[in-house]
């Protein structure tokens, strides 16, 4: 009897699937199997609660090789920071240091140094650049002309997980349902969990057509070198490339620096309109979205939006009624668009009102904000960003500084200080900002306290915290 290993089975059963649905295998794919590679890099322990970082886990992910001077499309979860005061990568609000000791190599060859290009978080994705171009594969060209109708065939390249010492696998599939919006994407069930997104979607002519998406449900724990079972009917989303080529030219830069995000936002919280809504303000369309919230010194703000407003259209985009996308939609056209002037239809008191706004780059996030480490109580903060404001659903004129890190066992976390906890005062000294957090942590410490009094907001409570410097360590 033939023993077969684990990977040799999977890759049997899948040529099996293929043979039995009539499938002929693209001679291309072979070749275009060598321009996948593996990322290799280093974060910081995943614990959000350290200042100092005293261990590292290496992690691996797919990669791309997209031109000939070594630049590689993969996943964001490589460096997931929100840079945007709009993201929604809230999970990872805490990782703010890019990756180190990045590598990629073809097939276990040899490993190249990479640095990171930068991130797109709307379609997360990111770039890194090989420091090397010589002895490359060929780069993969994509075609973004490709329409794949429900139920057209098509062949993902990925690596499986560390339980199958990464190998690359190909498989057959189909593309079981289209989603149009926020943007194109092919939806096909898959038969096991890869390595990470960002695989290759090839056409049966053997064309690389598009990449495998980062959905929600590979947002913890996929891009791990660990043993992740094999699962079943699990649904694999695919990004076309035409959705992404303009990246292939122009990559995303990421800037240590604020510099401005380069994509516009307008500044208001929505919400879809119903027709249970649409009734009660008397109106006969369903076509709208609902602005519930307008943040201060906004382009909303500054172009008279209020809430209660209904927004019907912005620029060439007619908002749908009913849509549980419209929201998404909306922001994603907004983000599209250059700064400057944008026509706008919104109704208000029964009566249609036309409204220019003069759209601006989305101010920085907590990822650019000043941090500040009171390195004997173990202890840092940062400044207040809208971001903050807006996941803590805070009042937008709310002072302080919110808690970023907080080492363990160390004074402050012995205490009971959390991360995001919103510091309001220090021994009943107010803390307005970052400055006054400084001056005033330094007073207290400077005095030689048995105990330093801490008054903070957490969640919907407040509660002082009193730190004893004796647990320093």
């Amino acid at each position: 009897m033939v023993k077969r290993t684990p990977i040799a089975a999977i890759l049997l059963t899948v040529s099996l699937v293929a043979a039995g649905a009539g499938n002929t295998w693209p001679e291309n794919l072979n070749r275009l199997k060598q321009s996948l590679c593996l990322v290799e890099y280093y974060l910081p322990q995943a614990e959000t609660n350290e200042i100092q970082d005293n261990t590292r886990i290496k992690q691996k992910i797919t990669g791309i090789l997209v031109d000939e001077a070594g630049l590689v499309m993969t996943s964001d979860i490589i460096f997931p920071a929100n840079i945007d005061i709009v993201a929604r990568n809230r999970f990872y609000a805490q990782i703010q240091s890019p990756p180190e000791d990045i590598t990629v190599s073809f097939e276990k060859d040899e490993k190249y140094a990479a640095t990171l290009v930068g991130v797109d978080e709307d379609l997360r994705v990111a770039f890194i650049r090989i420091s090397q171009s010589e002895n490359l594969p060929e780069p993969v060209v994509f075609r973004s002309d490709h329409a794949l109708e429900t139920g057209d065939p098509v062949y993902l390249i990925q690596h499986l997980n560390g339980r199958y010492n990464n190998e690359v696998i190909i498989t057959s599939q189909n593309v079981n349902s289209i989603q149009e919006k926020p943007w194109l994407k092919w939806l096909s069930v898959g038969a096991f969990t890869p390595l990470s997104a960002g695989g290759l979607v090839v056409d049966p002519q053997g064309d690389p057509i598009g990449v495998v998406y980062r959905n929600n449900a590979m947002s913890v724990g996929s891009h791990f070198d660990i043993d992740v079972p094999m699962t079943s009917g699990a649904l694999t989303e695919l990004l076309p490339a035409a959705v992404f080529r303009q990246l292939l030219t122009d990559p995303p830069k990421l800037e240590l620096q604020y510099t401005g995000t380069g994509k516009s936002w307008l500044g208001i919280q929505m919400q879809v309109l119903t027709s249970e809504m649409a009734a009660y303000w008397g109106l006969d369309t369903l076509n709208g979205i609902i602005i519930m919230r307008v943040m201060p010194n906004s382009p909303a703000e500054k172009g008279g939006l209020q809430m209660g407003d209904i927004i019907t259209s912005l620029g060439e985009l007619e908002i749908k009624g009913e849509d549980s996308q419209a929201i998404e939609v909306l922001r994603n056209h907004i983000r599209s668009l250059p700064d400057g002037p944008v026509p706008m239809i919104i109704w208000r008191d029964q009566r249609p009102l036309s409204k220019t706004i003069i759209l601006e780059s989305s101010p920085k996030s907590q990822f650019f904000a000043e941090e500040y480490s009171e390195e004997k109580l173990r202890f840092s903060v940062k400044e207040l960003t809208q971001d903050i404001i807006l996941e803590n659903d805070l009042d937008f004129d709310t002072e302080g500084v919110w808690v970023s890190r907080v080492e363990e066992a160390g004074a402050a976390s012995l205490s009971g200080l959390v991360v995001e906890d919103l510091i309001l005062s220090i021994d009943n000294h107010k803390i307005r900002n970052l400055e006054d957090f400084k001056k005033e942590i330094q007073a207290s410490m400077d005095s030689d306290p048995q105990l330093i009094q801490v008054f903070i907001k957490r969640q919907d409570k407040t509660l002082f915290i009193y730190i004893k410097p004796d647990h320093m360590l």
